[in-house]
Parts: structure tokens; sequence; C-alpha cells
């Protein structure tokens, strides 16, 4: 009989080691440990410290815990799959979390109004898709109605060999990396 559910494991910060439970279905295809280690390497530079991080298909929630976990300010994450949704309610809850906010949502009409708040660290990690439809139209959302500060960082995670994104002239990409069937990325608002 498969198993309902995964663990993944916080790797850094103040919960370190704590481990999640994620449902083990299809749709869900977590940040993996050695993706998530390099990333908040990358980020080392940042000090983490009053980043107001958004992450805008949240799924597990890990990497905005990893953040949350090296002492962002807080965090926004958007999910939109009900069964998804509850168990990152649960995860919160066991975490016992306070400086996020989480939302039921659909991501694309989430950011068709323009924020009250700006975002210093953004996650996009949307199902994977050949043609990198939610993607694009996430980033064009985020710069068309002012989601991001200036020199906001914002991670793309997509499936290698997919179709090219066009970006904001405004983002400078400054890290690139592919490990397995997953290129990532990091891009620098300017």
């Amino acid at each position: 009989m498969k198993k309902k559910y995964n663990n993944i494991n916080i790797i850094s910060g103040k919960w370190k080691g704590k481990k999640i439970k994620v449902i083990n279905n299809k749709i869900l295809k977590p940040t993996m440990c050695f993706i998530r280690e390099n990333l908040f390497n990358w980020l080392m530079s940042n000090n983490l410290y009053m980043f107001k991080c958004l992450d805008c298909y949240a799924g597990t929630g890990i990497l905005s815990f990893e953040a949350l976990s090296r002492n962002a300010l807080f965090a926004t994450l958007i999910e939109n799959n009900k069964k998804i949704f509850q168990q990152l309610k649960k995860n919160i809850f066991l975490l016992k979390i306070k400086n996020i906010n989480l939302l039921y949502k659909n991501t694309l009409n989430f950011l068709s109004k323009k924020s009250n708040i700006k975002y210093d660290l953004v996650f996009i990690d949307p199902p994977f898709c050949k043609e990198n439809i939610l993607l694009q139209k996430t980033c064009i959302l985020l710069e068309k109605n002012n989601w991001l500060k200036n020199n906001a960082i914002i991670f793309i995670e997509l499936k290698t060999g997919s179709n090219n994104i066009f970006l904001p002239k405004n983002w400078l990409k400054y890290r690139k990396k592919k490990f397995g069937i997953v290129t990532y990325f990091l891009y620098k608002k300017l």
C-alpha cells in the first residue's frame, strides 16, 4: 500500500531537523534538499532578517519554512489545492509559526490586483509545464502590479528543456543551475 504522507526536513536555522508532513501525490514536487541548500547558500550574502517573502505556488511550503527558519520577517503562501492547503495549515500549527499568511487562492487572480505589500524574496515554482505559461504570467503580474521591492530576489524553478520564459527587462539573472530535470535561477529586480 502506498504511503499517504512523506516527510521533508528543514535543513537549517531555528527549525533545523524538524520534519514537515507532505501529501504523497503526483501534484506535489517538493524542492529537493540539494536545491534548497544551494538556494540558501546563494542567499547567505543577503541577511534574510526583515525579508518579506512571497511563495506563489506554495505546495509543501518548504521554501518559506526554510526562509522563516533563517529569520525572515514573514511569509505569504498561496495555494489553491484544498488538500495541500489543509496540510500546510497543519504544518504551520505544528511548527507554531505566527509570522505567516496562508491564502487559499488562485495565484494569478491574487497577483492581478495592485499590492499593498512589496516583497523582498519571491519563490516561483508552479507545476511543471513545457510551455511555462503559469510561470510567465506570474512574472508579468509581479512586475506589472508592483509586488516587488527594488532589489527584490526572485527564485524560479522550471523543468529542464521546457520553453524559454520572457521576463521583465529589469530582472537581472545572476545565478543558474541544473539538477536532474530541474533548472533553477535567481534574479534580482533592478
